[in-house]
């Protein structure tokens, strides 16, 4: 049997959030079906390991096959650990995936420590490596989805594999492979938490949208795990691992609001006592009323709703298309229901000026967000504007790290990079320092003991990132 350790690599960044690795648990669940069993998920980032005490760790679990996920900021850990790989463990099979290598297999099989990348959602096509190595295979002829390397040395880029199309045949995310108690210790994505027992969630994939500075790992064709399969999960995870709160981390988890309707009413129906938070956003435009109503019923305390720019001439440069009004409209619905929202905002779109910002910052200030979150533009790899600002002629930094959501001094406006940094702390502090919604942020935060000295670092470190 092929032994496996799945790494989730990891960089320090400013935002000093986590949630569990739901990608290596979706990858070790395939492998599983498929017959591996001897699989190993290792988490740096909850672990907070350095690529040196990490190996110590794969050295004593001495396995046959190490694959190492990784986003974008996190490609020089995956790197690093890829070259102590191969010193330590030199038979081991190393194998790169996630965001980064699916988008950048080019730059990762340039590392000659790297044997094989694995593109796009990779369930089922690490799990045909798995049944390769197992039978001694060296050539990789015909496995959809990999890069590799021939006896020649040469780079070799399979074709895409095609993504899953009904997400209700793949099985749970492998929840027995992970140490649950070591993630109640450490802020989960969105921050602000009501219970520390919480389970991260996929209920669906891609969003039809073409944002520019939008991923792409899921490709825009939205599909959807049913109601009764999402429930059946929330049941495992409330019974077996006494989870009471559950982030989902869907692109758009609204798109099709019967189904999210359905999930709500499910959750009621069950009467289970759980709290839902929604960090990676809802489309602001499209959600209805009724959503929020039976979401807030069924326990939802918490959503984000990503506006990036106020301005519809930006709108229209990011592709995004947002109709502000009806973003408005929901957000002041939503906050008199008793729901936290919080908004997230983007400066330094190419050709945004100092002026189309001081708008951005103007409509948040005034807003009935509650919380705000005021993000640099970034051109990560395989995103439409990445491409654009390199077509332009634009000399993009190529130290990965340098991509890292809160700090970063990539700056595509026309704006100096000093104004910006300027406007951001104007934002954080005209946002914030206002008595009313200082109030409203108190009134509804849960473990007002543990959260009110969190936020207030976490305000301070945002107002002077850069």
């Amino acid at each position: 049997m092929v032994r496996t350790a799945l790494v989730q690599t990891y960089h320090p960044y400013t935002q000093f959030t986590h949630v569990h690795p739901l990608g290596v648990m979706m990858i070790a669940a395939v492998a599983r079906e498929r017959g591996h069993g001897d699989m190993h998920i290792l988490d740096m980032k909850v672990e907070d390991w350095t690529p040196e005490r990490c190996v110590e760790e794969l050295e004593r679990l001495a396995p046959d096959v190490v694959g190492l996920s990784a986003m974008t900021y996190e490609a020089g850990c995956m790197h690093e650990l890829a070259k102590l790989v191969r010193e330590r463990l030199p038979k081991a099979v190393v194998v790169c995936g996630g965001p980064h290598p699916s988008v950048a297999s080019d730059d990762v099989m340039k590392d000659e420590n790297v044997h094989i990348v694995v593109r796009g959602e990779g369930e089922v096509t690490f799990a045909d490596v798995l049944d390769g190595v197992a039978l001694g295979r060296t050539e990789w002829s015909g496995c959809e989805g990999i890069s590799w390397r021939n006896a020649e040395g040469e780079v070799v880029h399979e074709p895409d594999r095609s993504p899953p199309r009904d997400l209700d045949e793949l099985p749970f995310p492998a929840w027995d492979l992970v140490d649950h108690a070591k993630y109640h210790k450490v802020p989960r994505g969105g921050v602000i938490y009501a219970h520390k027992e919480f389970a991260t969630m996929f209920s669906s994939r891609a969003c039809p949208w073409r944002c520019t500075y939008c991923h792409n790992s899921y490709g825009k064709v939205f599909r959807e795990r049913s109601a009764e399969n999402v429930l059946a999960e929330m049941r495992l995870l409330v019974e077996d691992y006494g989870v009471k709160e559950f982030v989902f981390m869907d692109d758009i988890f609204n798109f099709k609001p019967e189904r999210a309707k359905t999930i709500a009413r499910g959750i009621i129906d069950n009467g289970w006592k759980i709290k839902l938070t929604f960090p990676n956003g809802f489309r602001g435009d499209i959600l209805d009323e009724e959503l929020v109503v039976l979401l807030k019923q069924a326990g939802m305390y918490r959503c984000m709703i990503a506006v990036e720019s106020a301005v519809p001439r930006i709108q229209k440069v990011m592709k995004k298309n947002l109709k502000i009004d009806k973003v408005r409209h929901i957000v002041d619905f939503t906050a008199k229901q008793g729901v936290m929202v919080h908004g997230a905002f983007m400066l330094g779109f190419p050709t945004e000026t100092e002026e189309e910002m001081e708008a951005t910052i103007d409509w948040a200030a005034s807003s009935s967000f509650h919380t705000a979150a005021f993000f640099r533009v970034i051109p990560f790899k395989g995103t439409e504007l990445f491409k654009q600002v390199e077509n332009a002629g634009f000399e993009l930094p190529n130290d990965w790290s340098t991509y890292e959501p809160y700090q970063s001094q990539i700056n595509l406006s026309a704006v100096t990079e000093e104004q910006i940094f300027k406007l951001r702390k104007k934002a954080y502090r005209r946002f914030y320092l206002k008595p009313k919604r200082l109030f409203r942020i108190f009134s509804l935060i849960p473990n007002k003991t543990n959260m009110l000295p969190f936020l207030t670092l976490l305000f301070a470190r945002r107002a002077y990132a850069r």
